[in-house]
């Protein structure tokens, strides 16, 4: 199994414990660039009542100690950070992920559509310059976006939603 297939299945387990915890089924995971697992996170919206509990923020707050140096007060721009998610970020972790200046890579395996951000900030944005040495991967397997869409829409429609842009006829 190669390393990316590898990350966004350990993301896929914390996205599972999401919708078990009744919110968002999104799951992230940071690694660095030897592969070590540096944090993980998963979307705590309605399960901590906190609109910002997003999967992407939680990795990203866990692994700050491998971001900063808390002795210099700087940022560890050396690091070669890699973002793993079930879905591909939101403009606030989008910006999230570019103001760490440690994540160099995002891969996910869904593209959203709706509030997908990533994509559209490292093709035309006035933040261009700032994004532009982050790579991505956007859905790299098709088996794992059909199964976050799946996640997806299953909880939009146990919350009300009729349509939702997540059932698989929309990919």
């Amino acid at each position: 199994m190669d390393r990316d297939r590898m990350y966004l299945l350990k993301a896929f387990e914390q996205a599972e414990m999401a919708r078990a915890e009744g919110t968002f089924p999104i799951g992230a995971v940071i690694v660095d660039d030897h592969g070590e697992l540096i944090s993980v996170g998963r979307n705590k919206v309605f399960s901590q009542c906190d609109t910002t509990a997003h999967a992407e923020v939680e990795a990203i707050r866990k692994a700050g100690s491998f971001m900063l140096n808390m002795k210099s007060k700087r940022f560890n721009q050396n690091n070669f950070l890699t973002l793993y998610t079930t879905c591909e970020p939101c403009p606030m972790c989008s910006c999230t992920i570019m103001m760490t200046f440690s994540i160099k890579r995002v891969v996910w395996a869904a593209n959203d559509v709706a509030m997908g951000a990533m994509r559209k900030f490292t093709e035309k944005s006035l933040l261009l310059d700032q994004f532009k040495d982050i790579s991505i991967e956007a859905a790299p397997y098709k088996d794992l976006e059909v199964r976050q869409r799946k996640l997806m829409a299953d909880f939009n429609t146990s919350r009300g939603y009729v349509s939702t842009d997540w059932h698989l006829e929309k990919m």
